[in-house]
């Protein structure tokens, strides 16, 4: 699900002095890249000034609807296989979109382009039939000036592309707003397990009525709030069962006592701890 510009908290200067740092390193064009649907892609925030370079400009006089078509298709597949995509736009030079996920919401994508490699512009030219147009020849003086990036250092600043998208998540640089509360419920879950929590806890803690919790656990999740819980901590004692014994994983995992915590886990798994813990062994 791709989520609004409006349900997102932003920090646009400090992205912006990240994708500035990593345009004049590398003499790229990066962006980030929100608020997208079918019709919009313009919602970014640019590094440098954000400008096409001479080349890319000529070619979108003429060509601009396969830039828009493919970018479009770019953007379909990096959110099917939540993965970056790499790849050879329709004018011959690389682009890379990585798609920047909270929890399942698509929340942008990190982007950087127009970075020829060492294949001739007679190769591009034919590759990519650039002779639809009108001022080819200018085309292969701008493609001739620009700085050639060796592939081995385009798969280099890819991942490095990878490593900002984990930073600006982890670091809060992207977050979304209380127009997602039943996000933060399931982050109030997750980050409670081994506490006493309840339906009234997590009203309390996004503001609303517990019967508001309750109905945003069935749409959402499928189950109610309870159920919700116990699959979580019976998710996390599988984890600790593998090192832990299972009265202190009972314990660490928010059950009230260890008869509690194997009939539960019973039901769940369809056996008990300890002979989930053999099944491990063996």
């Amino acid at each position: 699900m791709q989520l609004s510009a409006e349900e997102l908290n932003i920090t646009k200067n400090d992205i912006k002095s990240i994708l500035d740092l990593l345009s004049s390193l590398f003499d790229i064009r990066t962006a980030f890249l929100h608020g997208l649907d079918t019709e919009l892609y313009d919602l970014t925030i640019t590094g440098r000034d954000g400008c096409y370079n001479s080349y890319c400009k000529l070619i979108q006089q003429e060509l601009k609807y396969k830039c828009v078509n493919c970018d479009r298709e770019k953007f379909q597949e990096a959110a099917t296989k939540k993965e970056s995509v790499l790849y050879r736009c329709h004018n011959g030079l690389y682009e890379m979109y990585l798609p920047l996920y909270l929890e399942n919401y698509l929340v942008g994508y990190l982007h950087f382009g127009q970075v020829r490699s060492d294949d001739s512009f007679d190769e591009i030219r034919a590759e990519c039939k650039l002779d639809e147009h009108s001022e080819v020849e200018e085309l292969g003086r701008l493609y001739g000036e620009m700085q050639v990036i060796p592939k081995e250092k385009l798969t280099l600043i890819a991942s490095l592309f990878k490593q900002l998208a984990d930073q600006m998540l982890s670091n809060k640089m992207i977050t979304l707003r209380k127009a997602r509360p039943e996000f933060y419920l399931k982050k109030y879950v997750q980050d409670h397990l081994s506490e006493s929590i309840s339906v009234h806890t997590a009203a309390n803690f996004i503001n609303r009525s517990p019967s508001y919790v309750t109905h945003q656990f069935r749409q959402f999740y499928g189950s109610s709030f309870n159920q919700f819980l116990l699959n979580e901590r019976v998710e996390w004692a599988k984890k600790l069962l593998e090192t832990t014994s299972v009265l202190e994983t009972a314990g660490t995992c928010g059950f009230k006592n260890r008869y509690h915590f194997s009939k539960v886990f019973k039901k769940i798994t369809g056996a008990s701890p300890g002979e989930y813990r053999d099944q491990l062994r063996c």
